[in-house]
């Protein structure tokens, strides 16, 4: 027997107790081992009930370490001994005696996993990650630790390590978003060589096209997380994709339009715009307007038309819509009109060229939307812009008296005047006659493109129109056109936004609808009669 059990290397035991004593051995044997098996289930369960919820949380490690310590009874360190960072401990009020342990063990060369004794306490030190001697968890606790210690410091090692990795992946993903949303400011400021240098380390010839569409999707605020998620990656490489600074609830997207070709065989409109199609329309309460193709340098132009498309948009049943352009002035108000708006921004174009295309492309922007959100769309601070928006008052102003940019009028002329500059082609200079505004405004071109756009307020409730043409009077004021028409303002805001949908333009938020609005009534009433500048 002897040599059976030791070629089976097998202990064995000699006793003089009697044979009936050892009959309820098994039995004794199997309540303690049942006793440990319920007790490292309920540790089990109980460290699985600490896990967190999903790991795109930052807060992940602070999670697993607190409930390592709660399942354990342990005082539990993540820390990266590179750099002597603590990434997270818990109990926060565990005894100096057992810090100082901790970080002791930490800074020493052991390497063994096995459990140790120190100063008094019991130590488990098990190293996170693949990357030898950086991050490490300790486990010390004042009694000798279960046998389940070092399964439990095992898996709570593999999910801080891929905590960490996810949090890697995140901080990347931030800081693409950030370089995306620089490279648009980029673009609305038309900076389209720097836009195009910064894209190139994250998306190499993705911006290498001379013309762009732009779409705004317009969706709930807590829906537009998500809705990112889903179209960055089937964006990526295709198209620019960002969050608007502006608007938390609008999301942008940037396409380069080229002929598909050998390098670019998937990079077609179709193909976008029927994805984009199908996310919006497969999301109650969202929205899309788009563009019409614009050059690179004039992201600016195509982002206000999507703008206005997306108001359009809410108001039809697929909640998708593109911009014609048919409600558009200045393609259809030819040359003469041309001719006027290149001598309303004559003194800006005398400017350095630097200086020019600053002041020109913030001006561009800020006619539309407010400084605060213009400053956000391009990046910059709001006193930036308004000090950019007070040096083009000066310039343009007239026997030293800068322009009023704060009269709707005023801002009206202007903002036409860059609409025909940046569509003018120049054909004869030598055209002696220089036209007013007033005979372009009546003009047979303007007088049909003003009627054709108010056309749908004639159909309407009388009150719609008679609070649309109060509110330009008031120079857009809520309060002051409330009380010219006789009502509240909660009832102006409700019939402006029942005017939006018949126009198709922005009337409540934004400035753009107005800047349409102003000049078809100036065409069709002669009211308000719109100052020259110059």
């Amino acid at each position: 027997m002897r040599q059976t059990a030791l070629r089976l290397s097998l202990p064995l035991m000699a006793t003089r107790a009697r044979p009936e004593v050892w009959t309820c051995v098994d039995r004794s044997l199997s309540r303690t081992w049942q006793r440990q098996a319920i007790r490292y289930r309920e540790r089990i369960a109980e460290y699985i009930g600490h896990l967190p919820d999903g790991f795109h949380r930052p807060d992940v490690p602070e999670h697993l370490v607190a409930g390592l310590s709660k399942s354990l009874s342990a005082y539990v360190l993540f820390v990266d001994s590179s750099v002597g960072e603590v990434r997270a401990e818990y109990p926060l009020d565990a005894p100096d005696t057992q810090r100082y342990t901790a970080h002791d063990i930490v800074l020493s060369k052991e390497t063994s996993r096995s459990p140790q004794f120190r100063n008094g306490v019991h130590v488990v030190k098990v190293s996170v990650g693949q990357a030898p001697g950086a991050l490490f968890l300790v486990m010390i606790s004042a009694t000798p630790f279960g046998g389940e210690t070092f399964a439990l410091a095992e898996h709570t090692a593999k999910l801080l390590a891929l905590a960490q990795g996810m949090a890697h992946v995140r901080r990347l993903t931030v800081s693409a978003r950030g370089v995306r949303l620089g490279v648009f400011q980029m673009l609305m400021g038309g900076q389209t060589v720097l836009a195009q240098r910064a894209m190139e380390g994250l998306s190499p010839g993705l911006l290498l096209a001379e013309h762009v569409r732009v779409y705004v999707i317009g969706t709930p605020l807590r829906d537009r997380d998500e809705l990112v998620g889903a179209l960055e990656p089937v964006t990526d490489r295709r198209a620019l994709l960002v969050r608007c600074s502006a608007r938390d609830d609008h999301v942008i997207v940037v396409e380069p339009l080229r002929h598909p070709g050998p390098t670019h065989p998937h990079t077609t409109r179709a193909d976008l715009t029927r994805i984009l199609t199908d996310a919006v329309t497969a999301r109650p309460g969202c929205a899309m307007g788009g563009s019409r193709p614009y050059g690179l340098a004039e992201v600016s132009d195509a982002y206000s038309e999507a703008a206005n498309a997306l108001v359009s948009a809410h108001h039809t049943v697929a909640r998708v819509g593109m911009f014609d352009g048919s409600s558009q002035p200045a393609p259809l108000l030819g040359e003469p009109a041309h001719r006027w708006a290149e001598h309303v921004p004559a003194p800006l174009l005398e400017l350095p060229y630097v200086v020019r295309d600053e002041l020109i492309g913030t001006m561009r922007i800020a006619l539309d939307f407010p400084y605060t959100e213009t400053a956000r769309i391009l990046g910059a601070h709001r006193n930036t812009v308004a000090s950019r928006a007070a040096r083009v008052a000066e310039v343009l102003g007239r026997d030293g008296t800068p322009l009023d940019l704060k009269d709707v009028r005023v801002r009206t002329v202007l903002h036409l005047a860059l609409s025909l500059l940046r569509t003018w082609n120049p054909r004869d200079a030598g055209v002696p006659e220089q036209p007013s505004l007033s005979s372009i405004l009546r003009s047979a071109p303007a007088g049909t493109w003003a009627r054709g756009l108010l056309h749908p307020l004639r159909d309407a409730a009388p009150e719609l129109s008679s609070t649309v043409r109060a509110r330009v009077r008031c120079n857009l004021h809520i309060y002051d056109a409330a009380e010219a028409v006789g009502v509240s303002a909660a009832t102006v805001r409700k019939r402006l936004r029942q005017a939006e949908a018949l126009l198709q333009r922005d009337l409540s938020t934004g400035l753009s609808g107005a800047h349409a609005l102003t000049p078809a009534l100036a065409t069709t009433t002669g009211e308000p009669r719109l100052p020259t500048p110059r």
